[in-house]
């Protein structure tokens, strides 16, 4: 019995290594995260060049959607 649970603990372990091995080397997805940090990179820096339109914009918005609503619990 102690030699069947060596054996599959073993097994286990092995299966597990290289698992990880598998999954260190594996190159699949690098280029769709890349692609995706830089999407980020740029997004932010568009944001922060037209902060001041956007904000406007934002303010606008915002103080419409505040004046055209009801306040809660009235009818």
């Amino acid at each position: 019995m102690l030699d069947w649970l060596d054996a599959k603990c073993i097994a286990l372990q092995l299966r597990a290594k290289n698992f990880m091995e598998g999954f260190k080397n594996d190159e699949l997805g690098v280029s769709s995260f890349v692609a995706t940090i830089l999407l980020i990179v740029i997004v932010v820096a568009l944001c922060a060049l037209f902060w001041t339109n956007i904000s406007e914009w934002f303010e606008t918005m915002w103080s419409s959607i505040t004046t055209s609503a009801n306040p809660i619990g009235t009818t």
